[in-house]
C-alpha cells in the first residue's frame, strides 16, 4: 500500500509541474466549506469499525449538514490548484460512535481558466482517513476523483457542486467503493 501511495504522489506532483506554465506570475486562493453532503458507502465483507456505522450492513448512505470538510485552494495557473482538504464525520449508531478524520490533497482541472471562479473542473484526490470507534482504530489511503462546477454569486463568492467516487484501498480496512455529492460554498482571498 505505501508502494501505490507514494506512486500516487509523485503522479500529482508531475501532474502540478506540468501545468505551471513558466511565464505565470499570478496566483490564486480559495476557501471552501461543505455545506450539504449526501454519500453511498459500500464495502467488501464488512468488519469490526465499519459495522458500528451501518449495523453489520455491507453498504450505508450518509448525509451531512454543515461542513464536514474544508478545502484551501492554490492556484498555481489560470486552470489547475492544489487543494489540501481536512474532513470529520461523527456517526452514531445506538451506543456506537464512529469518527473519521481525512486529510488530502485534490488537484482541481479548471476547463475555463479563470482562477477557479466559475465553471466546470475535473479533480483528482489522494487522502488518509483515520477512523476510530469503541477503541479500536484503523487507517485507509483512498484515491479519487470528483467533477463539478461553480456557480459564481459575486466576485468574491461561488457555489460548488461536485459529484464524487472514492476507491479506499485494502489495508487495516477491507477496500470500500464510495459515491457521493456535496454542496459547497467557496470564497475567494486572491
Amino acid at each position: 500500500m505505501r508502494k501505490i501511495f507514494r506512486i500516487a504522489v509523485l503522479a500529482a506532483l508531475a501532474l502540478g509541474v506540468t501545468a505551471i506554465p513558466v511565464q505565470a506570475q499570478d496566483s490564486a486562493k480559495d476557501l471552501t466549506a461543505d455545506v450539504l453532503g449526501i454519500g453511498y458507502t459500500t464495502c467488501d465483507e464488512c468488519d469490526g469499525v465499519t459495522e458500528v456505522a451501518t449495523g453489520g450492513a455491507g453498504s450505508s448512505v450518509s448525509t451531512g449538514l454543515g461542513g464536514g470538510s474544508l478545502a484551501l485552494g492554490f492556484y498555481l495557473s489560470p486552470g489547475f490548484a492544489l487543494e489540501p482538504t481536512m474532513s470529520l464525520s461523527i456517526l452514531s449508531v445506538d451506543d456506537e460512535t464512529l469518527t473519521v478524520l481525512g486529510l488530502g490533497i485534490a488537484m482541481p482541472f479548471y476547463f475555463n481558466k479563470d482562477w477557479g471562479h466559475q465553471g466546470m473542473y475535473l479533480s483528482p484526490k489522494l487522502a488518509y482517513n483515520s477512523i476510530s470507534a469503541d477503541g479500536d482504530s484503523m487507517s485507509q489511503v483512498t484515491l479519487g476523483l470528483g467533477l463539478g462546477t461553480k456557480i459564481p454569486l459575486n466576485e468574491m463568492a461561488a457555489l460548488r457542486l461536485q459529484a464524487n467516487f472514492d476507491y479506499g484501498f485494502e489495508g487495516d480496512l477491507d477496500s470500500t467503493t464510495s459515491f457521493g455529492a456535496f454542496f459547497g460554498l467557496s470564497v475567494f482571498m486572491q
